[in-house]
C-alpha cells in the first residue's frame, strides 16, 4: 500500500499538522514538532475461521459496547478485541 504525503494530514503524537511532518524513506515519516519518527503500514487481519481478509466493521456493538467486525466470506462475527487476540 503506497501512504502519500498529502493523506497524512497530522502527527500521531502531538497533533502537529502536516507541514511539520517530513516523509524520511520508504513509510517512515519525521514529526519536526516533537521530534519523532513514525512508520505507517497497512495491518493485514485475518478471519479465524475462514483466513479471509474481507474483513468488514459491523453496524452493531457487542453486549460490552465494543466494535464488532464480521468476515464477508463466512459471516463470522467477532469482537474488535477477539479479532485482534486471534491475529496475534
Amino acid at each position: 500500500m503506497l501512504i502519500k504525503m498529502s493523506e497524512i494530514n497530522f502527527c500521531p503524537f502531538c497533533d502537529a499538522s502536516q507541514h511539520k511532518i517530513l516523509l524520511c524513506k520508504g513509510y517512515i515519516f519525521f514529526c519536526k514538532e516533537c521530534s519523532k519518527f513514525f512508520k505507517l503500514e497497512e495491518v493485514e487481519i485475518k478471519c479465524p475461521k475462514c483466513s479471509s481478509i474481507k474483513i468488514v466493521k459491523s453496524d452493531f456493538l457487542s453486549p460490552s459496547g465494543e466494535a464488532v467486525f464480521q468476515c464477508n466470506s463466512c459471516k463470522k462475527s467477532l469482537a474488535a478485541s477477539e479479532f485482534l487476540k486471534a491475529n496475534k
